[in-house]
């Protein structure tokens, strides 16, 4: 009885060992990663940045809205989100999404008074999880909002789709290494999962925009709020190595908000040629172009439209796609400042 004691522990022991190194070696590792990203939040978890939490756990249907430069204009020093949206707030609210993504930029100064206001004004206001992808401003104070709302970056799966929420300010025109992974990963949890019908990719910077006869020009109007990392190698790379080819396999969405300040280049609609990866920039500045996005998911497709919010009408997103603001660029086609 002893022996047999004896030569139970001695493989226990043994066991422990062997899977000591095979973690080491990252064997164990790959597999656990196989099944569940890095960054990885449950659905049942998960809370926005107003301490709100997902409707449901596995819905077979869901909707949300993308809204980008919530602060608005510079010009306007009420300190305080964009007007237009803070009005249509009843109608978004009744709509009853399952929650609202920000795409960074939600105050100007990274402040405690700031975030109160953002607080008092916007998210208070709401009955659905709010989630940021920081922009510069958010985090210019980057301790004060990481304690104030956590972690900048993340993923959790929802329904039929992989959600992906980038932290685009941790290093100069490119994702930092951790992110990095974090990306890698969660597509490729995506890939394998047969419950994943599409990926939902979300940044602050247009890391994904590139257009050489816009760059060319740097129109006022036909451009993102900053140039300065246009044509980012580390995140071509990403796109290259990890988003085109997912995109062959499952529906790409990638989502930024670093546009719309003065009413430039928002709403911005791409579609890549040759696998379904559709590329998409909204953001608010207080203009008569003030818009956002509201996309609904089923197991069928993933239907997005642009909402203006002067009137909360929907235009056809289609339209303001590259050849529209070549047009805008080369003064062939009228947009208000």
């Amino acid at each position: 009885m002893k022996k047999g004691w004896l030569w139970a522990g001695l493989l226990a022991v043994g066991l422990a060992a062997a899977a000591l190194v095979t973690w080491r070696l990252g064997l164990l590792a790959r597999i656990y990663r196989t099944f569940v990203p890095v960054g990885e939040i449950s659905a049942t978890q998960v809370r926005g940045i107003n301490d709100l939490g997902l409707p449901e756990q596995n819905p077979d249907e869901f909707d949300f809205f993308v809204v980008g430069h919530v602060y608005g204009s510079q010009q306007i020093k009420d300190r305080q989100p964009d007007a237009a949206l803070l009005a249509a707030l009843p109608t978004i609210s009744e709509a009853s999404p399952d929650f609202l993504v920000s795409l960074g930029d939600m105050v100007e100064q990274s402040n405690e008074e700031e975030f109160g206001l953002l607080e008092s004004t916007f998210l208070s206001k709401v009955s659905f999880p709010v989630f940021n992808t920081v922009g510069n401003h958010d985090v210019a104070d980057r301790s004060l909002y990481e304690a104030r709302y956590g972690e900048t970056f993340f993923t959790f799966k929802y329904g039929g789709a992989r959600l992906i929420f980038l932290d685009t300010e941790k290093a100069k025109c490119k994702l930092d290494e951790r992110q990095t992974y974090v990306l890698k990963t969660a597509v490729q949890t995506a890939l394998r999962d047969r419950d994943v019908r599409y990926i939902f990719v979300f940044m602050h910077k247009t890391f994904f925009f590139q257009n050489e006869v816009l760059v060319e020009k740097k129109d006022r109007l036909a451009g993102p709020n900053e140039w300065k990392c246009y044509g980012s190698k580390p995140f071509r790379a990403l796109m290259d190595e990890v988003l085109i080819p997912a995109a062959a396999q499952k529906p790409v969405y990638l989502f930024a908000g670093d546009v719309g300040a003065w009413g430039n280049m928002t709403p911005y609609y791409e579609h890549h040629p040759e696998v379904p990866l559709t590329m998409l920039m909204t953001g608010l500045g207080d203009t008569d172009q003030d818009n956002i996005l509201h996309v609904h998911v089923d197991d069928s497709h993933v239907m997005v439209e642009s909402i203006l919010l002067n009137g909360m009408t929907v235009q056809p997103l289609e339209k303001f796609g590259p050849a529209y603001w070549e047009k805008v660029a080369a003064g062939e086609s009228q947009r208000d400042p």
